[in-house]
């Protein structure tokens, strides 16, 4: 009985420890949406934003609607550890809840600007500008 006991106590430890591990970093979701209007246009914004820990996703929309058409620009941002890095060619980002981003450095998809000291390892915010229709604009990676 005794042995049972002390059995039962061992697994109700390790439940315990297994789901204080498995709990999330601190998160912290955030959605701002914001519209102006004039007689020449409209302007629709909507920003989201996914902190975990110190990593952040976020993405930025914005809509501006005129007599001519609509122009759409999205801006995603994003804070973390530098996981792959090949001059020219890839970056890869880790981020909160082992998400991973993954960007282009070819100069002939977007203008790219890349501060010299990144590496593996390091801590960047990236800033990728996408255009109409996901063309891509310009990535940006800075060192933190």
């Amino acid at each position: 009985m005794r042995d049972r006991k002390m059995m039962l106590l061992i697994a109700g430890v390790v439940v315990a420890v297994t789901a204080a591990c498995s709990q999330p970093a601190d998160k912290t979701e955030t959605k701002i949406e914001t519209t102006t209007t004039s007689p020449q246009r409209s302007v629709e914004t909507t920003q989201e934003t996914t902190q975990v820990g110190n990593t952040i996703e976020g993405q930025t929309e914005t809509k501006i609607k005129t007599d001519d058409g609509t122009v759409k620009t999205n801006v995603g941002t994003y804070v973390g550890t530098v996981t792959v890095y090949e001059p020219g060619k890839k970056l890869e980002v880790l981020t909160g809840e082992s998400d991973r981003h993954s960007f282009s450095l070819d100069p002939k998809d977007a203008t790219v600007s890349i501060d010299g000291t990144v590496a593996v390892g390091a801590r960047v915010r990236v800033v990728e500008e996408k255009g109409d229709k996901g063309s891509r604009i310009a990535v940006s990676v800075d060192r933190m």
